[in-house]
């Protein structure tokens, strides 16, 4: 997958799960589904094959999007963001149409900076039967006492 150059006009997304925290720069108006395209191409490029034990998926369809309950402290946990998605019996009967909401970052209410959590749908955890609204995200959000007991301690050791 070719790599866009960034540009003022990119978003910088910031993507985590477990200890892993990955910036990615996406167009503000391109479909989840392509940032999903390019979150799994930038994790494969790393030749990371595994996050805390769980393997990637072949397909860009299994990665699911959090974002934070209070955007302002993380650590309160995560929603789903739930990314609208129509197959072609539901637009020729007159369905719905597909909207923009959710359907892109700037559509979700996602800014340049904003923070995402993601996990992986697995045969696992239930394959495609996965409930989307599954607050279930593996995101470990350092802290300040997490430094200051690194330091404490080597500083015990010496």
């Amino acid at each position: 997958m070719a790599i866009d150059k960034p540009t003022p006009q990119h978003f910088a997304l910031r993507f985590k799960q477990h200890k892993i925290t990955i910036l990615l720069f996406v167009k503000p108006h391109d479909p989840l589904t392509s940032v999903k395209e390019k979150l799994l191409a930038a994790i494969k490029d790393r030749n990371i094959s595994q996050i805390d034990g769980q393997p990637l998926p072949s397909d860009p369809q299994d990665i699911v999007f959090g974002v934070p309950i209070d955007k302002n402290d993380p650590s309160q946990g995560w929603v789903g963001l739930d990314i609208p998605d129509l197959d072609d019996d539901e637009r020729k009967k007159g369905g719905k149409k597909p909207g923009v909401l959710n359907a892109t970052p700037i559509g979700a209410g996602l800014k340049d900076g904003s923070l995402l959590a993601f996990k992986f749908i697995t045969e696992g955890s239930g394959g495609v039967d996965v409930d989307m609204n599954d607050n279930d995200f593996d995101v470990i959000m350092p802290t300040f006492d997490d430094e200051e007991g690194s330091q404490a301690k080597e500083g015990e050791e010496a």
